[in-house]
Formats: C-alpha cells, structure tokens, sequence
C-alpha cells in the first residue's frame, strides 16, 4: 500500500512543479487584479530519465484537481509549484520554495539491478528572487529576466518513513516572454546550474560493498557540482479557463563530480512533458498579482 501511495503522492506534486507549474510561470511582470483562489482540473504525460545521469526512461501521466492560491504569505500554483513569502516588493522576493522528484524502480534498470529503489524525492528551502529586467514591447508583447538564488533541504520518503538526504544550492535565471510569436503564447528559458552536498550525491551514485558485483564495483560519491538545467516551456492560452503547455528539460553533467561512479551513464539527458489545464471555478474575492 505504502509503494502504491508513493507513486499518486509524486505525480500529484510533480503534475504542479514538473509540469503543470510551467502553464503559470509565464505570468504578467505588471500588477493585476487575479482571483485570490482558482479551481480547476489538469493532466499531463512526462517522460523522463529514470534518475540523474540514468540512461534508461520512464514515462509517467494521470489527471488532477489543481488548485490556484494567491494569499499574502501562501501562494501555490501562481508562477511556481508553492511557496511561502516572506518579503515582497518590486524588485524582490524571499520565500520559501519546494521542488519534488518521482520515485524510481531498480527492478528492470540494469546498472541498479538489486538495488534498492529510489523513493520519491522532495525539497524545501529559502529563496530570493531578483527581477533583473521588465520590458513591454507595446504590441502586446512583454518579457521578465529573473534570477533566483535557491538553497533547499532534500528529503526522501517511500510514505513510510522519511530520511534527510542532504543540501542542495541552485541558481537560476530565468526569460518569460509573453506573446512570443502569438498574443495567446507565452514561452520560458530557465538555465540552473546545481551543486549539493556529499549525501544527494551519494543517494543517487553510491555503490556499498554488499551491492557491488564485478561490473558494478563499490563506489563512494563526493559532494560538488551536479550539473546544469537547461530547461524551455510553452503555453497556449486558449481563453482564461483552458491552456495546454509543452516543456522540455535538459541537462548536462560535464564535469559533475561523480562521473566515476559505475551508475553515471549519461552526461546528457532530456526529458519531454505535454498536458492541459482547465479552470473551471474562481473567487470574488481578487488581489493584485503580477
């Protein structure tokens, strides 16, 4: 029962950060008048590597209820997945984000096989976000540069039990640009270079002596650079309630620092996400929101 929950529990956050968050980051650098909560339905289909440096694949998809907040302090699914705000103005914002991974089988991946499986990955930590740069073009079109400097807690977790998996440290700068190509389209570019600390490296690429064989001999990872995201998303705005997105995620491990480990097999992955979103309810109630 508790692997069966590990796999709705990951979708069910992945669905807002992997995919469905990527339709709501492209939001408008202006202040508006927004619904303080929206109500809606979406789903999507993502393939993706099995974990870091992995060269096999999984795909995973369902459809959700998801849900809009645009409180003070709270917001959740307003250009981002959630997170808590502590200080807000033009120019700046420091929260408190989150960021997840789905889980993962060793069963059927021949560089892990008999190991054991990866559970279902979350993170938590501070943020401070920097607007770099607004421009309104004057046809309908706007862009935002933003760098956001993030530190967070990593947590692993089969719904059983829940183990700290170390730290991690990401810098991204990311380009939305509104009406790119057409009024209803809006397109992303965010590029996060990742370092962390000896336990999320050794989580992903350790190899204990009862685990080792003569192709898979015993390995001990060492904290340090990841690699770097590189990641473009696009969303079609129908008409308020409906949208669809694609985005696709990159990344490049060059120069990581465990690329000796006998489960590293590939500097370069890439993983794929098409979905939709449709919002069917929305408060009175309305608070300005970029």
């Amino acid at each position: 029962m508790i692997r069966s929950l590990s796999r709705l529990a990951p979708l069910t956050v992945l669905l807002h950060t992997a995919i469905l968050s990527n339709s709501l980051q492209a939001a408008e650098p202006a202040l508006s008048a927004k619904p303080l909560w929206e109500l809606g339905v979406g789903g999507g289909v993502l393939l993706q590597p099995q974990y870091p440096a992995s060269d096999e694949y999984q795909t995973r998809g369902l459809g959700l209820p998801f849900v809009v907040y645009r409180g003070d302090i709270l917001r959740i699914g307003d250009g981002g997945a959630a997170r808590a705000v502590a200080l807000e103005n033009e120019k700046v914002e420091l929260s408190l984000s989150f960021a997840a991974a789905f889980d993962a089988d060793s069963e059927g991946n021949t560089l892990r096989e008999n190991m054991p499986d990866l559970d279902f990955i979350f993170e938590v930590g501070p943020q401070l976000v920097i607007d770099l740069r607004e421009r309104d073009f004057g046809d309908g079109q706007r862009s935002n540069l933003q760098l956001a400097l993030q530190t967070r807690a990593a947590f692993s977790t089969d719904f059983g039990a829940l183990e700290h998996q170390g730290y991690v440290f990401e810098p991204m700068l990311r380009y939305r640009h509104e009406g790119a190509w057409h009024p209803q389209f809006e397109a992303t570019v965010a590029l996060k270079p990742l370092w962390a600390t000896r336990d999320v490296h050794g989580y992903f690429y350790d190899v204990t002596p009862e685990f080792s064989n003569a192709t898979r001999p015993a390995f001990r990872a060492h904290g340090g650079y990841f690699g770097t995201g590189l990641n473009f998303s696009g969303t079609w705005r129908f008409n308020r309630q409906a949208r669809m997105f694609v985005t696709l995620q990159t990344s490049y491990r060059q120069g990581a620092e465990n690329v000796g480990s006998p489960l590293f097999a590939n500097r370069f992955n890439a993983g794929f996400g098409v979905g939709f979103l449709w919002m069917f309810r929305e408060s009175e109630t309305t608070v300005m929101r970029p």
